[in-house]
């Protein structure tokens, strides 16, 4: 238990060591320990007894100099720790005041961002519009061209979406339908009516759509060769469309009468014989039943659907549709730009003001922290170094004052040396002195003299700091304030500009 309480001690001892402000102690000499190493009691005797030193001597003596060079070693040795210590502290002084001594907010650097954000719009806007000018000139002449009133109807996305799963449905619908009606008369089945019905389907729905889109259009044609090949192909195409549909019907009902008449039990050789049921090339010889006329009917109807589906996919007048897709889409690409500019820009200012902030913030919770805690751990260490030395000087002191009262005891000339006396005569009561060089930190420590600071200073130059960083940061948001004003109205004669509603 007690073991465990030393090593908690002894824990706590070197966490508040590293916490504290200082993190490296000056060793502390005992006086006794250092007389003890040099033999002081004995040699102060000796030399008394021997009438050392003499009196006229004006130096140190020998036990006494030992003492002088015992303490010197030491401090030289604490000296050369501290200045290892030391030199990282530097270091990040002069990083941590590097960083708090530039200019943090470039204006002029975000001003070049969002005018350039400005530029790039301006520019497409420019492109868009020229190009939005010829075309709606081309769309004009066509229009007038062609006695037209109208604008032309654009293919966007959702139509040819729209478009295609029509006929895509309509095809699939047919198919499934046309292969029920085939597949209960087919000796097949449905195998064979879905092969047929694949194939018709396709011709109704796929071909009657490009039939729409590439023939009837052409209808709408004021004059013109074009006009006049479309209505003879699209003739020909009704005539086949409607002709393979009332055959399709006249197949699938000449499959059922054959299929009826082997169930009443007539042979083929006898229906073939008896029965003329009639040939599907020649669908007037047909006696069309309900399911047959079903399927006609479907056939039929299922490509004027698909013909119909062609015809309004883009404009109904040819070529005009697409003239005006691209003048419509120039268009909207312009209204979204205007649209979309000024919140671009409120978004550069939004996320320039949020990084400057935590820009400050940081510099001033962390950089400027951290610089406040390394110079107050400097100026903890010369401190500390100051009343090392002095305690230095103290224990000299002593320890010659210790070295002369016994000497003084044992002196069998009673005489004084000169050095003990000062200027006057008087024997001096103060001994030693450790010298101006050895004492202040900022000559034993000379890289680091220029960094040190007193407490009232780095209270000062916190402050400074605080205040330089705060100062800066404000006149930034005013400067943005002030080009905010100014790229909102060059924004406002942009979309005025460029406004093509």
């Amino acid at each position: 238990m007690i073991r465990l309480l030393k090593r908690v001690t002894n824990w706590l001892k070197a966490t508040f060591k590293r916490g504290g402000s200082m993190g490296f102690e000056f060793p502390n000499t005992q006086v006794v320990d250092v007389e003890k190493e040099i033999n002081l009691k004995e040699k102060a005797r000796t030399d008394g007894e021997n009438n050392l030193p003499p009196e006229n001597s004006e130096v140190f003596s020998n036990c006494e100099n030992e003492a002088i060079t015992k303490y010197d070693e030491r401090r030289h040795s604490a000296v050369l720790q501290a200045a290892n210590y030391l030199d990282p502290i530097k270091n990040k002084i002069i990083g941590y005041a590097a960083i708090l001594g530039k200019t943090h907010f470039f204006i002029n650097e975000f001003k070049n961002r969002t005018e350039q954000t400005l530029n790039t719009a301006e520019g497409r806007l420019s492109n868009l519009n020229k190009s939005y000018k010829t075309q709606d000139q081309e769309v004009k002449h066509f229009k007038l061209a062609n006695n037209l009133s109208r604008d032309p109807r654009s293919l966007t996305l959702v139509k040819i979406i729209i478009g295609i799963l029509f006929c895509v449905g309509l095809f699939l619908i047919e198919v499934r339908v046309n292969t029920k009606l085939l597949a209960t008369a087919m000796t097949g089945g449905e195998s064979e009516g879905r092969n047929i019905s694949f194939a018709v389907a396709a011709l109704n729905v796929f071909i009657s759509f490009l039939a729409g889109y590439f023939l009837v259009k052409n209808l709408n044609l004021a004059k013109g060769t074009k006009k006049i090949i479309s209505q003879i192909t699209l003739a020909v195409y009704s005539f086949f469309i409607i002709y393979l549909n009332l055959g399709l019907g006249a197949f699938r009902q000449i499959a059922e009468d054959k299929g009826n008449a082997i169930k009443w039990g007539e042979t083929k050789k006898i229906v073939s014989q008896v029965a003329d049921l009639g040939d599907p090339l020649y669908f007037w010889t047909v006696h069309f039943g309900f399911n047959a006329a079903v399927l006609t009917a479907i056939g039929i109807s299922f490509a004027l659907f698909s013909l119909l589906d062609g015809y309004f996919f883009d404009d109904p007048y040819p070529g005009y549709g697409s003239l005006g897709k691209g003048r419509n889409e120039n268009k909207k690409e312009i209204e979204r730009i205007r649209e979309h500019l000024p919140t671009e820009v409120t978004l550069l200012f939004k996320n320039e003001i949020k990084r400057v902030g935590d820009e400050r913030n940081k510099t001033l919770s962390e950089t400027l922290k951290q610089w406040s805690i390394n110079v107050t751990n400097l100026e903890s260490i010369f401190s500390a170094y100051r009343r090392f030395a002095t305690k230095i000087s103290d224990d000299l002191d002593h320890i010659i004052g210790e070295y002369r009262s016994i000497n003084s005891d044992f002196r069998k000339d009673n005489t004084t040396p000169k050095y003990w006396k000062d200027e006057t005569g008087k024997i001096r009561t103060r001994y030693y002195d450790l010298p101006e060089r050895k004492i202040n930190p900022e000559i034993v420590f000379t890289d680091m003299a220029q960094l040190y600071l007193k407490k009232n200073q780095i209270e000062e130059s916190t402050k400074e700091y605080n205040n330089k960083i705060n100062e800066e940061y404000n006149n930034y948001i005013k400067n943005m304030n002030i080009h905010k004003e100014f790229l909102d109205k060059k924004i406002a004669e942009i979309l005025a500009k460029y406004d093509v509603t």
